[in-house]
């Protein structure tokens, strides 16, 4: 018998190893407990010659004709857990993509196994498709499953093993935070096959929360600011490196720049590190954009010497629509930013929102404008831009909880959104926008990251997407409660 085996479903991006079943084994491990990972959502691609179909069905709801294949090939694989005898499976619902496969999973392992079953991630967080409760509470209440996480697993998860189930956030809204996030153990990845990852990269999580507060961003609800110490980072990248033969790593983190003292010792290190090895690590991370008064010429040679790429939220061209924001930076920061990246061969990621509420032609315009003016950095410093989707406001962020104070009606779906200050923005016309930037940025010579290919183009219908997504979970949770009468 295994105390637990924690599972990745599909519904998500499979290129990199998941971090999160890698972090909670090492938690779990480190205080005496057995523990196996599973990547089923990598397993769906070795096993399907086409995924495609069948991912959109876990995605969204869609492609009907694939749900009984999904529904064989999770029966398969919960035959597979069980035959581990585990006391507890815990699966990982990284985002609401995941829920109908863990749903479908719950099912399954229901049949199988007499194991308690956990859920957590944040496809669990509020807002959720089943209504007024989250996901977690109303596949718990459903018995599918028996347990869910709220936020920060590492600790929680080992008092629920430990028998100790009143502990914050288990069956609950309100949890506890990590304050020293350097307690938890470094990730471990043995279980994982990683040859099989398109991308040969590993997870780091530097800090948790944001030091900003974008109007967009719903970090604010789940966290506070915490941050690790930048040895204490670089020790757990040289332990991965050595281990498991990788030298490229992404952070999970909201801003890796948050601390401006940490983050300079963590580029430090790791500069003097590549100048003494010829398998130089490389990473990629979320960066915020600071003054001139704030940094200094050294700062960008070690971002550049320690092997970094970042990934900028600009959101928009705009100064008045990125003041609304909360963005925290203006167009002559960003200016330096960008001379800065040039002169030191530093690449980034554009990040961008199109269809903020009180965006008005002249802000897009802007925004068409500040990619003119880029554009011989375009592919040489600027590597992509990611236009991402119109958007949706979130619950839990500053936008949906001042909704009424900023003159915004939302329904029940978050890109479905009215500004009564700015009705001509409909989201007909947000789309709108979104194709015209893109067409922009294609005549530009900018290279465009997936998520803004013409495939999401075509099939870009969030309601649609999300309420068929609804209406299946309902449906299977309602057979499921049939069964149980």
């Amino acid at each position: 018998m295994i105390d637990i085996i924690i599972i990745s479903v599909p519904g998500t991006i499979s290129q990199i190893p998941p971090a999160a079943p890698a972090l909670l084994k090492a938690s779990v491990e480190s205080n005496g407990f057995t523990c196996k990972t599973l990547d089923f959502n990598i397993q769906l691609y070795q096993e399907i010659q086409d995924a495609r179909h069948i991912e959109t069905y876990f995605t969204t709801g869609l492609n009907l004709d694939q749900e009984q294949t999904a529904i064989d090939l999770i029966d398969k694989w919960a035959r597979e857990i069980s035959a581990h005898d585990p006391r507890y499976v815990g699966i990982s619902v990284f985002t609401y993509q995941n829920r109908i496969a863990t749903t479908l999973f719950c099912q399954a392992i229901r049949k199988y196994s007499s194991a308690k079953i956990i859920l957590g991630g944040q496809g669990l967080a509020n807002g959720s498709i089943l209504e007024n409760s989250s996901f977690g509470q109303q596949t718990v209440e459903s018995g599918l499953a028996d347990f869910w996480i709220r936020s920060e697993g590492e600790f929680s998860l080992v008092e629920l093993l430990k028998n100790n189930i009143t502990y914050p956030g288990i069956n609950s809204d309100t949890f506890q935070q990590i304050d020293d996030l350097d307690l938890i153990p470094f990730p471990n990845y043995d279980d994982y096959e990683l040859a099989s990852y398109d991308i040969k990269r590993l997870t780091v999580t530097g800090s948790r929360g944001c030091v900003r507060a974008c109007s967009f961003c719903d970090i604010h609800d789940h966290w506070k600011y915490r941050y690790r110490k930048g040895h204490k980072i670089v020790e757990e990248i040289l332990y991965l490196k050595h281990r498991y033969g990788i030298q490229g790593f992404d952070f999970s983190d909201s801003l890796i720049n948050g601390n401006l003292k940490e983050f300079k010792k963590l580029i430090k290190i790791l500069s003097d590190h590549n100048e003494v090895t010829d398998k130089k690590i490389t990473w990629a991370s979320q960066f915020i954009v600071r003054s001139q008064r704030e940094v200094d010429e050294e700062y960008w040679q070690l971002i550049s010497r320690s092997g970094g790429h970042l990934s900028i939220g600009v959101e928009t061209g705009s100064e008045n629509v990125r003041s609304h924001m909360n963005k925290r930076f203006s167009n002559q920061d960003l200016d330096y930013t960008m001379s800065m990246l040039d002169k030191h061969n530093i690449t980034c990621v554009f990040l961008m929102i199109v269809g903020y509420p009180t965006e008005t032609d002249a802000d897009f315009q802007q925004t068409l404008d500040m990619f003119t003016k880029y554009q011989p950095l375009a592919n040489r410093v600027i590597l992509d831009v990611t236009v991402g989707s119109t958007l949706g406001i979130l619950p839990g962020t500053p936008l949906y909880n001042n909704a009424k104070l900023h003159n915004i009606e939302i329904d029940k779906f978050e890109n479905n959104w009215l500004a009564l200050d700015n009705q001509d923005l409909t989201l007909e016309k947000r789309l709108q926008r979104r194709a015209i930037l893109k067409d922009h940025l294609e005549k530009l010579g900018y290279k465009l990251s997936k998520d803004t290919s013409e495939h999401m183009l075509k099939i870009f219908d969030e309601k649609k997407s999300l309420f068929q997504t609804r209406l299946h979970i309902k449906k299977m949770l309602r057979i499921r409660n049939a069964s149980l009468a």
